[in-house]
């Protein structure tokens, strides 16, 4: 899951309001339009008539997925990504050990 540098401030702003909590028209107004729609496509926000515009279950669990989204290596021994040259920035790339299994014919 992906949040724009749109999305992500105005999905802040309705993840602080209280859960029951709702945005006017007015408010609304207020807010950059296309992270508004975005959300509202997404069905991160929904509107409830005579009450404004409120974060939805989907909205909440978009949020909090975005913020413990694991980023860890499985494996920090690997090496670094290909994009990286280590030869550009003078530091001698370290050596692999190759592990050879023989076989024997049976």
């Amino acid at each position: 899951m992906i949040l724009s540098d749109r999305q992500y401030p105005m999905l802040e702003v309705f993840y602080k309001m209280a859960t029951d909590g709702y945005m006017s028209i007015e408010e609304a107004h207020v807010w950059d339009q296309r992270p508004f729609r975005s959300m509202l496509i997404r069905k991160w926000v929904e509107y409830k008539a005579n009450r404004g515009f409120r974060i939805t279950k989907e909205g909440r669990a978009a949020w909090t997925n975005y913020h413990q989204t694991d980023i860890i290596r499985k494996n920090p021994s690997a090496p670094l990504t290909a994009y990286f040259d280590p030869a550009a920035y003078g530091i001698a790339a370290k050596k692999q050990r190759l592990h050879v299994v023989s076989r024997r014919a049976a």
